[in-house]
């Protein structure tokens, strides 16, 4: 794909048919571009054919334009623009799979950019997305994808904005491929600081979720808002982000819309936990991955190792092990020594 590449002609594949994968299927789609959605489930993808419908997070209809593929070297064939919407700890097995579908045929692939659309840190490696798509498939060109964008009301068709990340020039392709007149995207080349603000919030909106869960008011989820993007920052331009980044769309306000809505994952998660249940059985009750999990255990030994102070963080991963309760957390926080902001 080319900078001159015009944006209706595009061949986005779509890699995962959760919650998330389906919604950009169907963005796209309606928006008239040219799209694939690739699902491992046989079943899966035979129910959505039948129906034309996708079940979740809310029961809408595909248009009949969108393929539906379960082979994974037929749904990249000829593909402009992959889209990656996996978990974050599934990512290196699909890149795995993807080098190995591209492999088969030595013409293909090195033309297509691939966009990751996960928001998530990779146990143990830390790696963000992007560094584990560039490790497995090395020479292709990489883009983030992320910001405030809630599956549920890009369904119901309300207007959203987001951010892509990566290096010129394919960036501003992908900026205007993916773009539609209800999804506009912001060009940022900052990719490192998009990808940590979309992963970095996961972890205050566990917190927010407990907060919310414990009836503490809007005082105290607007020092915790602001102490968590504190908290984001610190640790992002650590690790090489830009600090504006995280004052924007992929940082700010993602986190805001996350901790504000009844349909986040990792906002019911901290209810959940609020409430007394454990993270294993409130796990099985929302029945998907929180990113939030993963991302806190992650970044609270990447914080070690870097001596790096995550209050948050580090409250929220002893909460999900069990070793706190939500109220003793929030108190743990109050009774921090006193500092300047």
């Amino acid at each position: 794909m080319t900078d001159s590449l015009p944006s209706e002609s595009a061949q986005i594949v779509v890699i995962g048919s959760g919650s998330w994968g389906s919604t950009l299927a169907w963005l796209f789609s309606t928006a008239g571009k040219r799209v694939r959605l690739w699902t491992r489930n046989e079943a899966k993808a035979e129910a959505i054919r039948k129906t034309g419908m996708v079940e979740g997070p809310l029961r809408v209809g595909l248009p009949k334009s969108v393929e539906i593929c379960c082979d994974l070297p037929a749904a990249l064939s000829g593909a402009d623009i992959v889209i990656l919407a996996c978990t974050s700890q599934s990512m290196r097995e699909v890149s795995g799979n993807l080098a190995a579908a591209w492999a088969l045929d030595a013409s293909a692939g090195k033309r297509t950019i691939l966009v990751s659309a996960v928001k998530g840190l990779e146990l143990h490696s830390f790696k963000r997305m992007s560094e584990v798509l560039e490790e497995l498939l090395p020479g292709f060109p990489v883009c983030a994808l992320s910001g405030p964008n809630l599956a549920d009301e890009i369904l119901r068709g309300l207007p959203a904005a987001s951010v892509v990340a990566s290096k010129p020039p394919h960036l501003y392709s992908v900026q205007k491929a993916l773009s539609t007149s209800r999804f506009r995207l912001y060009a940022n080349t900052d990719i490192v600081g998009v990808e940590l603000g979309g992963s970095l919030k996961n972890i205050i909106a566990v917190a927010a979720g407990i907060s919310d869960g414990l009836n503490l008011g809007d005082n105290a989820k607007a020092a915790l808002l602001t102490r968590g993007i504190a908290e984001m920052s610190r640790l992002a331009v650590a690790m090489g982000a830009q600090s504006s980044t995280l004052a924007g769309l992929a940082g700010m306000g993602d986190l805001f819309a996350t901790c504000a809505s009844a349909n986040s994952r990792n906002h019911r998660l901290g209810i959940a936990l609020a409430k007394g249940q454990s993270c294993e059985d409130a796990l099985r009750e929302l029945g998907a991955v929180a990113e939030g999990v993963p991302t806190t255990h992650a970044v609270c030994e990447l914080s070690q190792s870097m001596k790096l102070e995550l209050p948050i963080a580090q409250i929220v991963e002893e909460t999900l092990e069990g070793k706190t309760t939500p109220e003793r957390a929030i108190m743990t926080l109050m009774a921090r020594p006193l500092a300047s902001e």
